[in-house]
């Protein structure tokens, strides 16, 4: 066989073989052609196949929450063209019913609640949700069984997931505010309660130097049985403001257990370096900050420097630099 396929190779090869190559390209076509018109012939026709579901179950009993559906999945036998059947095997990613339990009865076992529902009672809502063109003739598993237990609740708060990047001399005036800051969850209790926070979505803000706002979506916590929020967005508000740096000379309180004592610093006022909001510029006052050096601690340690502390400072300020940062003190008789 080898040898008569090398044999027509070489011969199609040859430049006096023209007519060859034009008849074998013809037939060529010829079976191509055919074959199209087969599976044309193929697809026309009506087929009945068995097609997998995903179950997708909504509005829940009230108060509770569904930790297992052992019946996941049903099996629909479709009865459609061979094309459009087809397509719809190929395309999984549609392939899904969804199933109420308003109605559901169940049975309490201990702490678990169990419940099924007879397929055959809900042939007409699963027939409203295939495409058109497919006619339903069975449905496998002839019944559905679900799972629950008793849902619990609780209040957490929300954790924006922000990326910033300001513009020059910008940033926030504040903190990053969401309303509501909180949601409810609800869902197994052992779950729920390792659950300190609920993140947003990632949002990217980029040359900020406005005030700013995103509506933003939850994320759930990737848990199985899943938990249920109160919200499923957010919106998050950005206070931008200018900012500007300004110095302010600030004398040297002294703390000291030693009431017997007179002591005096050297120097006697520090330089402090804030950065301020312009709109808060003009509420800039030396009067409002406090600087104080502990001398019972330089005594125990033996130095002859001691740290300079901020013990006072308006939320407006925010200190870049203390100059100098230790200082020298002096006992007065």
């Amino acid at each position: 066989m080898k040898e008569i396929l090398h044999a027509i190779i070489v011969r199609v090869r040859k430049p006096m073989d023209g007519k060859l190559r034009n008849r074998l390209s013809v037939f060529l076509i010829c079976i191509v052609i055919s074959v199209i018109m087969w599976g044309m012939i193929k697809l026309s026709r009506e087929y009945q196949i068995p097609v997998r579901f995903r179950v997708v179950p909504e509005n829940l009993p009230k108060g509770k929450v569904m930790i297992a559906n052992p019946d996941s999945v049903i099996s629909i036998t479709m009865k459609a063209k061979g094309l459009e059947l087809y397509s719809r095997i190929f395309s999984t990613r549609s392939n899904m019913v969804t199933i109420s339990l308003e109605n559901l009865r169940m049975k309490q076992e201990g702490d678990q609640y169990t419940g099924f529902l007879r397929t055959s009672k809900m042939l007409k809502s699963i027939a409203q949700q295939l495409p058109g063109g497919f006619e339903m003739s069975a449905v496998e598993p002839d019944t559905l069984h679900f799972v629950f237990e008793k849902s619990f609740r609780k209040k957490v708060g929300v954790r924006p997931w922000l990326s910033l990047d300001f513009s020059r001399q910008y940033q926030l005036y504040d903190s990053v505010r969401t309303d509501p800051d909180s949601v409810y969850i609800s869902g197994r209790k052992d779950i729920i309660d390792t659950i300190r926070s609920i993140k947003t979505e990632r949002r990217t803000f980029s040359n900020l130097k406005a005030d700013a706002s995103a509506r933003l979506a939850l994320l759930a916590p990737p848990v199985w049985p899943p938990v249920n929020l109160s919200a499923d967005s957010v919106t998050v508000n950005l206070n931008v403001e200018k900012f500007t740096e300004t110095s302010m000379e600030v004398p040297v309180s002294i703390r000291s257990g030693h009431s017997n004592f007179n002591y005096r610093t050297f120097p006697e006022k520090v330089t402090l370096t804030c950065k301020v909001a312009l709109r808060d510029y003009n509420r800039v006052d030396p009067s409002l900050v406090t600087v104080v050096v502990d001398l019972d601690k330089s005594m125990v340690s033996d130095s002859e420097r001691v740290p300079v502390e901020v013990s006072r400072v308006p939320a407006f300020l925010k200190i870049i630099r203390i100059e100098p940062q230790k200082v020298e003190y002096l006992i007065l008789k």
